[in-house]
């Protein structure tokens, strides 16, 4: 069997994509506000996941997704 896996990213550059610092995606992924995987003593993050919970974060806030904007012209 052959399996596909999206390779996991660390949480010093979801922080630089989400502009925070490192321990407060650790903190986040620890209280479970965003969504992580805990390997070990890590926390592993896909960029996929991240990328659904800020759309969805966006969409809850009450703030249009650029997506959104884009598929109405």
């Amino acid at each position: 069997m052959n399996y596909e896996f999206e390779p996991l990213v660390d949480a010093d550059e979801v922080a630089d994509l989400l502009g925070l610092h490192p321990k407060t995606v650790q903190l986040m992924a620890r209280q479970g506000k965003i969504p992580a995987i805990r390997v070990s003593k890590f926390w592993r993050f896909r960029k996929s996941d991240i990328n659904r919970w800020l759309q969805s974060e966006v969409n809850c806030a009450g703030y249009a997704c650029r997506q959104n904007e884009e598929d109405k012209s």
